[in-house]
């Protein structure tokens, strides 16, 4: 081992790979958090609220950025550890809720899993539970499931199916056109994405050589690392325990959380008002990826990384639901936001933003969203060129820029 935390050692035997570190990271936390189950707890405000460490991971990006890699890795590491039901591939709602209800036995003389539990698992959200129109707002239920010790659906054609203790982290990958075409309106603002840790990358980790010497017949992540580090993740599930935080986490975490609220911002998703618990589960998650932990116990530099991590995620659920709502150019605006993000020096003139639009919107409808965008103080507006020649420059300014520059510097 080279360091004393599971999710470090798996990543450095990824390192060949070029799918963004953040993904493999976040895939791997996943793993953690859905050998966890029901074991662990952290109970805060003398009883009144309970944390368990399940969490909802979403991969954004382009396709072809690897979000498949640490996706497969995840899963094929907890279904080796056998600790929790692994539903992966195309699922109806009624399906997966059937499977979550369902005793069944298992390999190896272990015993059924006498709660609810599993990990929700796919590459692409747009095929895994996401054609029923009821799919998140269930998942967005069950995410909160100490408030829901029974758990009952009724489902069509078989009748009620309660679940008991559920326990739930899914880990699906997205890109932004799938996710901004297929996430309904009603769940951007109620509850499903403000509970989801959206990891948001626009490129490769490296480019490496995809065909060189030292290619081998040998299946190193099936024959080595998955059958290694699976037996981590059944340490995990073989103990439970009531969660710690020590003295200095807490003065962290308290001093920290005291200063988000008090300069948070509104969010139509609930995702910043969410930020103080997301990272006291992801601190459960780092904790427990610690080797020798058996005090369970969260140290200052748990929180400390968890802060780190949730917080750099602001940017990702801003992109992600920015172009949602009622206003009917959400979506143009949004387009045109991006193009400048991406633009050299976060300019473009104007004819190039209507040239890159076509189809999406003409003339006057571009100018309405310069001018709201103008108001809103998110860009900036500069003559270039003479007579017939003569252009608008818009430069990106603001928030989003400084939004941007925050997610890119914490990328570094």
């Amino acid at each position: 081992m080279i360091s004393d935390n599971w999710i470090t050692d798996v990543m450095e035997e990824c390192n060949h790979v070029e799918t963004p570190k953040s993904w493999i990271w976040w895939s791997l936390c996943s793993a953690v958090s859905a050998a966890a189950g029901n074991n662990y707890k952290l109970i805060t405000l003398k009883g009144n609220l309970v944390y368990k460490p399940n969490i909802y991971v979403l991969l954004l990006g382009d396709s072809g950025l690897g979000k498949g890699f640490g996706i497969n890795l995840s899963k094929l590491l907890v279904q080796a550890a056998d600790v929790t039901r692994v539903i992966a591939g195309r699922s109806s709602i009624q399906a997966i809720v059937q499977e979550l209800g369902t005793t069944r036995s298992r390999e190896n003389g272990h015993h059924p899993f006498t709660d609810s539990r599993g990990f929700i698992v796919n590459g692409e959200l747009s095929s895994a539970v996401i054609t029923d129109p009821d799919s998140l707002t269930i998942l967005t239920d069950l995410y909160d499931g100490h408030y829901n010790p029974e758990w009952t659906n009724l489902l069509k054609g078989d009748g009620a199916k309660k679940l008991t203790e559920p326990y739930i982290t899914t880990l699906f990958g997205s890109s932004q056109s799938h996710f901004y075409d297929k996430i309904p309106q009603a769940n951007i603002e109620g509850g499903y994405i403000g509970r989801t840790l959206i990891i948001y990358e626009e490129k490769r980790f490296q480019h490496i050589n995809l065909l060189d010497d030292t290619n081998t017949v040998d299946d190193r992540l099936k024959g080595y690392i998955v059958p290694t580090y699976s037996v981590h993740l059944k340490r995990i599930a073989s103990s439970q325990s009531l969660m710690t935080a020590n003295k200095f986490a807490k003065e962290l975490f308290n001093s920290w959380r005291l200063k988000w609220r008090n300069e948070q911002r509104p969010d139509k998703t609930g995702f910043l008002n969410r930020v103080p618990d997301h990272v006291l589960k992801v601190s459960m998650c780092i904790a427990l990826a610690r080797y020798g932990n058996e005090l369970f116990e969260i140290n200052e530099f748990d929180i400390e990384e968890a802060i780190k991590r949730v917080t750099n995620l602001v940017y990702a659920n801003n992109i992600a639901t920015e172009g949602k709502g009622l206003d009917p150019l959400a979506a143009q605006s949004k387009f045109v936001v991006m193009q400048l993000i991406a633009a050299k020096d976060n300019e473009l003139p104007r004819r190039l933003l209507l040239s890159r639009g076509r189809g999406m919107y003409q003339n006057d409808v571009l100018d309405k969203i310069i001018e709201t965008l103008l108001e809103m103080g998110w860009v900036i507006r500069e003559r270039i060129g003479i007579g017939k020649n003569s252009d608008w420059l818009i430069k990106l300014h603001g928030e989003p820029l400084e939004n941007y520059k925050k997610f890119k510097e914490n990328q570094k």
